[in-house]
């Protein structure tokens, strides 16, 4: 098959074509986003707060008044939880939360002592859905001064399982 030769102009054309596209498509990808136009770029973890200076300990206790153990996790903020521990009955977890009297936030400490948002607590007994009940656990989250320590007492109930504040 015979292929016609590309004359000059056709083939500078072409060049100068393909180089618009190039750095059309290479200068998109480096300037910011219509909706970031005005704000500071994004840095990855850069909103973590980090430590517990300023935030008030909140130390709950979870009592397991029922007959099988307890499994206990935090929700905690972007769809992530983490497990706080097995109780078994009788026994009672200990666990500190920090406040942030100025936001109302409750906050788990990680391993490198990040703030870790908790949306809530929860505990269920049993690992099978049919002898597994759930319960969510109430948390004080409002801004100023709240109590210092939260004692919570999981009973079963006909409902199910309940994890109530003693005193209210």
């Amino acid at each position: 098959m015979f292929l016609p030769e590309w004359s000059s102009y056709s083939r500078q054309k072409t060049v100068a074509f393909a180089r618009r596209v190039f750095l059309l498509a290479l200068s998109a990808g480096l300037s910011p986003l219509p909706a970031l136009a005005g704000s500071e770029a994004y840095v990855p973890y850069s909103g973590i707060i980090h430590g517990t200076e300023g935030a008030d300990p909140l130390a709950i206790s979870i009592t397991n008044e029922t007959g099988a153990t307890l499994g206990c996790q935090a929700a905690l903020a972007h769809w992530y939880s983490d497990e706080l521990g097995q109780v078994a009955p009788g026994e009672a977890l200990e666990l500190t939360l920090w406040h942030d009297p100025e936001t109302g936030v409750l906050n788990l400490m990680n391993a490198t002592d990040d703030r870790m948002p908790v949306e809530a607590l929860w505990c269920a007994t049993g690992t099978d859905d049919a002898g597994a009940a759930r319960t969510r656990i109430d948390l004080p989250m409002a801004e100023g001064t709240i109590r210092a320590s939260l004692d919570i007492a999981c009973r079963t109930e006909a409902g199910g399982l309940s994890c109530e504040a003693e005193g209210g």
